[in-house]
């Protein structure tokens, strides 16, 4: 079983201990604890590995000496001495107590002071310098300082002050010799001995303060009745900027020339540390204003490209009869009840669901509803739901912290959050998930939106329009989308007919596209006979966007007139092919027939969606797979 003799104050302490690890160090639970205050809480460890001992320092700001000589990681022989702070402890064997450390046979003077040989010295200050060059902010290493500090120096207390440009020079920290903060810090010191430290730029050193002539007119001194003093001043660039006053209430004469030349080196690396620490604190604080900055900027960016599009739209609508609904083009019967409900929807708050084929123009009347409504001056945004997935879904709709996934380098809001106060289009709502149509509901029952990979969740004051070319009513009964979500969202609906049963409109839509794609400067162009009347007898599965891109063809194509010959293959043929069914000729049969509809419609269709499946049956009305069923029947995949 090892011995360790301790030698502390004229005392020797034997310890007997079986442990494969011996702590050594100040605090309470250290297997030996010693009492002066240059030791750490926990300073060294003795390690057991088979008959082998290795002493270890535990990272401690004055160091471990084996033998007289600081150490990280050796090994321990019998009768070997470590020194920590000014405690010997002797591995297994010592010698007599007359001989112990503490006569001047084992310590020398300067080692009693707290100073060691030139060597000791430099590894000393290259401890410190690893300690201060590990830490960038300026908070934990103001600590670092005054703990470095208060411990090097036999110090009970330390105040570390700095220079605030014009105003009063402030504590940063106060800290006591076990590391704790120190309260009431501000009345903790003498302020006086400081003040005359910023204005001299030279250090003070006195053994007793109390009764020192330079400082019987101080107030505070007698106040703290401090004893030994210690103030030393931090310099950049032959200015004071700050300074480290130590104290010990209780001892007087603690602090001596030979600890103030010791210290002023470390208070020389310590000041360009917290040079550092300032301009990178600073920098960083910059760094946060610039990215709040750019989030305004791209905010009002985004606002200023919508208002561009109502000013361009306001624009192109430009000579169109006068009505309440100027962007609305169409004086069908079918639009005009439309318009009807739309005059009472605009009046309300309540949720909406438009519903209608693809390219019937749904966002068009989400847009009606919010300009004429009392939220016309909030935020206007709108998401397609079947283009994103979950997981991009969710980040858009409810926004996301920084480091929330791979690629999220910064905060970004969501668009509950962006259309606070005003109006959220969700288009194509059937397409949703359903962990996404849940995570939906949530917001709509609660109003609150928790961004991804955040804690905080925020109150949102949304109005939600939502659009699908899907009956919901069906999907909710087949089990495809939830019902109570699916009654949340439909409080209000809006059904747009195809364009197909409202073919009174298309010479009016047709006017209105000519004149907005033609070129600036270059007249409207004409169209020939009979043109109108084939693009009116065409079904437009499509609706108005296939309408808006055919005009959109045929403005390009044409010279200054437009022909019928202009007009793609498909919409004459789909023109011409309404001749074919005549009423009054012979009876056909019904399979051939539905063949025949079945196979134009679908060939038109993947023509239209440029043979994308997905949208081909969304615009036919049927599952992809349905349709692809019917590729492989017809031979046509």
């Amino acid at each position: 079983m090892p011995r360790y003799i301790l030698d502390e104050k004229d005392t020797r302490t034997v310890f007997d201990l079986e442990k494969a690890e011996i702590v050594v160090g100040r605090a309470a639970d250290s297997d030996i604890a010693v009492l002066d205050l240059r030791a750490s809480r926990h300073h060294c460890r003795i390690e057991r590995h088979d008959q082998q001992f290795l002493l270890v320092d535990l990272g401690s700001q004055n160091g471990t000496r084996l033998n007289g000589h600081l150490v990280e990681r050796v090994a321990l022989k019998s009768g070997d001495r470590v020194d920590v702070g000014s405690a010997t402890v002797w591995f297994e064997e010592a010698p007599p107590p007359d001989e112990a450390p503490g006569s001047d046979t084992m310590v020398s003077s300067a080692e009693a002071l707290g100073l060691e040989p030139d060597a000791d010295h430099l590894r000393r200050l290259q401890r410190v310098t690893m300690a201060l060059n590990g830490e960038i902010h300026l908070d934990p290493l103001l600590r670092i300082i005054i703990d470095h500090l208060v411990e090097i120096s036999g110090a009970e207390r330390g105040f570390l002050v700095l220079s605030q440009g014009k105003d009063r020079p402030l504590v940063r920290v106060a800290r006591n010799f076990e590391q704790e903060d120190v309260r009431d810090a501000d009345a903790g010191f003498s302020a006086s001995i400081v003040e005359r430290v910023f204005k001299t730029g030279s250090p003070i050193v006195t053994a007793n303060a109390v009764e020192d002539v330079r400082f019987q007119d101080n107030l505070s001194i007698n106040a703290i009745r401090a004893r030994s003093v210690m103030c030393l001043p931090f310099r950049q660039r032959g200015e004071t900027v700050g300074a480290a006053y130590l104290d010990n209430r209780l001892q007087m004469g603690v602090f001596g020339g030979d600890e103030r030349d010791t210290l002023m080196s470390l208070v020389d690396l310590a000041a360009a540390a917290i040079d550092r620490a300032r301009l990178y604190d600073e920098n960083e604080r910059r760094a946060l204003e610039l990215e709040e900055l750019n989030q305004r900027l791209e905010q009002r960016v985004d606002t200023q490209d919508r208002e561009l599009i109502e000013v361009k739209d306001r624009l192109r609508s430009a000579g169109q009869p006068e009505g309440v609904y100027t962007k609305i083009i169409g004086e069908s019967k079918a639009m005009k009840e439309v318009l009807r409900l739309l005059d009472k929807i605009v009046k309300t708050e309540e949720p909406v669901l438009i519903t209608g084929e693809s390219g019937t123009g749904k966002e068009l009347i989400a847009r009606a509803i919010h300009a004429h409504g009392p939220r016309a001056t909030k935020p206007f945004h709108s998401e397609n739901c079947a283009a994103l997935t979950d997981t991009l879904l969710e980040s858009e709709l409810f926004g996301h912290v920084k480091g929330a996934f791979t690629g999220a380098d910064r905060d970004r809001k969501g668009l509950f959050e962006l259309a606070d106060q005003g109006t959220l289009f969700l288009d194509e709502v059937a397409d949703m998930s359903p962990d996404m149509q849940k995570k939906l509901l949530r917001v709509l029952q609660e109003g609150e939106v928790r961004p991804v990979g955040g804690k905080r969740v925020l109150r949102v004051d949304v109005r939600i329009i939502s659009a699908s070319n899907k009956r919901l009513d069906r999907l909710v009964r087949a089990g495809e989308f939830r019902e109570d979500l699916f009654y949340r969202l439909r409080v209000l609906t809006v059904d747009l007919p195809p364009l197909r049963v409202r073919k009174e409109d298309v010479p009016r839509l047709v006017s209105h596209f000519m004149a907005l794609y033609a070129k600036p400067g270059i007249p409207i162009k004409e169209l020939d006979a009979g043109v109108v009347d084939m693009l009116q007898a065409y079904d437009w599965p499509g609706n108005v966007r296939e309408l808006e891109n055919e005009v959109k063809r045929m403005v390009a194509l044409s010279d200054e007139t437009v022909t019928v010959e202009i007009l793609s293959d498909h919409v004459r043929r789909g023109a011409r092919g309404l001749a074919d069914l005549d009423e009054e000729g012979p009876v056909q049969n019904l399979i051939d027939l539905v063949e025949q509809v079945e196979r134009r419609e679908i060939e038109k269709a993947l023509r239209v969606s440029k043979n994308n499946k997905t949208r081909a049956a969304d615009q036919l009305g049927i599952s992809r797979f349905t349709l692809q069923r019917k590729l492989e029947k017809y031979g046509m995949s």
